[in-house]
C-alpha cells in the first residue's frame, strides 16, 4: 500500500514544531481494499479510514468538484488513477501541500518549502476560492504562526476578499465557524485571527460589533487564558457585540456564553470590591453562583484584575478578598428552629447573617 504523510505533520516537522497528529494519503487503493486490510471507515462524503493499530487517519487520494454553495458543496472522486500530485493540488495553503514518502522524500509540487523559508501563507491554486471556510482557516493559521514571522501573501488576501464579496461566507455552518474561531483563540497571537478577518471585510460576518483595536489585549493573555476566557474578554471590550446573537451565530458552548455574560456584567465591580456594599457583594456572589462554581468565579476575578491592569500585589489581594467573602458566605448556617418559621423568613434571616459576615470582611483593616 502506497502511503504518504501529508499536511500539518510534514509542515510542523519542517518548522521544528511538535507534531500533534499525523494524517496520511493513500494512493491506488479502494474503500473495499482498505476494509480488507482492517482499516475502519469513518468518512461518508469521501473515504477516510482509521488505522487498525494507530487509529491515525488515512484518506484515499481524491479530486474535488464544486457543485453547490459553501464548504459542503463538493463532490469527490476517489478513482484508482488519482495521483498524489492531484490530491495535493486541492489543499488550501502551500505549506500544507507537502507530502513525505516512507523513505523520507518530500513531494512539494507547489513550493511549500520555499514559502516556509520565506514565512509566507499562500493559497495553492484558484480552487482555494471554492471553499469559504478557508478564509477562517487562513485567519487561524496566521494567528498560529505569526509569532514565527509568517504573513499572508497579498494575492491570497485578494482571493479571500473576493470570497467575502461573493457572499459565500454566509453559507458557513455555525459549528465550523466556531471550530476555526476556537483554534484562532488558542493560537500564540489571537489578535491576528481578527486582523485577517478585518483585512478581507469578514469581521461583520463572523462577529458583528467587534472593533479590531480591542483585540490587541488578547495577545497579552494568550499564554494563560483558554479560548473561552479570551472570548469573554472580547465581549467585555466590545459592548456592541450581542452576546446572545453571537452564541447562536457561532454555536458557542453554554460555558462560553455564561462566562461572557458574567464577565461583561461583573468584571468592573469585581475589580473594585472595596468600594462595594455588603448587599452588592452578596448579589455578585449569588448572581455568579460563586459557592457552587468556585473555579469559574476565580476565573472571573482573574479576568477582572487583568483587564483593569492591576499590579500583581493588587491582583493577589483582590483574589484573596473575594475568596474570603465567598468562604464567609459558605460558612453561614441557620441556627434557629426551621419548624417555627416560613421558608421566606428563613431565607431572610440567612441573608442577614450572610450580609453580616460580608460586612465583617469588608470592614477589616
Amino acid at each position: 500500500m502506497k502511503t504518504y504523510l501529508v499536511g500539518g505533520a510534514v509542515r510542523d516537522e519542517l518548522l521544528g514544531l511538535p507534531v500533534q497528529e499525523r494524517d496520511w494519503v493513500v494512493i491506488g487503493e479502494t474503500p473495499k481494499s482498505m476494509l480488507v486490510r482492517g482499516f475502519r471507515q469513518v468518512g461518508k462524503d469521501f473515504p477516510v479510514f482509521l488505522h487498525p493499530e494507530t487509529s491515525e487517519e488515512y484518506a484515499l487520494a481524491r479530486r474535488e468538484y464544486k457543485h453547490g454553495k459553501g464548504h459542503k458543496g463538493f463532490k469527490f472522486d476517489v478513482s484508482l488513477d488519482i495521483s498524489l500530485e492531484e490530491d495535493l493540488q486541492r489543499r488550501d495553503l502551500t505549506i500544507n501541500a507537502i507530502a513525505k514518502s516512507a523513505d523520507g522524500e518530500l513531494i512539494d509540487p507547489h513550493g511549500g518549502q520555499q514559502d516556509i523559508a520565506r514565512k509566507i501563507l499562500r493559497h495553492v491554486s484558484d480552487a482555494f476560492y471554492e471553499d469559504p471556510l478557508r478564509v477562517l482557516r487562513l485567519a487561524q493559521f496566521t494567528a498560529r504562526f505569526a509569532h514565527l514571522g509568517f504573513s499572508v501573501a497579498p494575492e491570497t488576501l485578494n482571493i479571500c476578499q473576493r470570497m467575502v464579496d461573493s457572499g459565500e461566507l454566509q453559507s458557513l455552518s455555525n459549528a465550523r465557524m466556531f471550530k476555526e474561531l476556537e483554534k484562532g483563540l488558542n493560537a500564540p497571537q489571537p489578535s491576528r485571527f481578527f486582523q485577517v478577518l478585518e483585512q478581507v471585510s469578514a469581521t461583520n460576518v463572523v462577529l458583528p460589533g467587534l472593533i479590531l483595536e480591542t483585540t490587541s489585549i488578547l495577545d497579552d493573555f494568550a499564554e494563560g487564558y483558554t479560548p473561552a476566557e479570551l472570548f469573554a474578554v472580547i465581549c467585555l471590550k466590545n459592548p456592541k457585540i450581542n452576546i446572545e446573537s453571537a452564541a447562536q451565530h457561532l454555536a458557542l458552548p453554554n460555558a462560553w456564553l455564561e462566562l461572557s455574560r458574567l464577565t461583561r456584567e461583573f468584571a468592573s465591580p469585581l475589580a473594585r470590591v472595596e468600594s462595594l456594599s455588603a448587599e452588592q457583594v452578596l448579589d455578585i456572589i449569588e448572581s455568579c453562583d460563586a459557592r457552587r462554581k468556585p473555579a469559574r468565579f476565580q476565573t472571573l476575578c482573574q479576568i477582572a484584575s487583568d483587564t483593569h491592569a492591576l499590579e500583581q500585589d493588587q491582583k493577589q489581594h483582590l483574589e484573596h478578598v473575594w475568596q474570603q467573602l465567598v468562604d464567609s458566605v459558605k460558612a453561614v448556617t441557620f441556627t434557629g428552629d426551621p419548624s417555627k418559621l416560613e421558608g421566606i423568613e428563613i431565607r431572610a434571616q440567612m441573608r442577614e447573617l450572610r450580609l453580616d459576615a460580608i460586612h465583617q470582611i469588608l470592614t477589616r483593616d
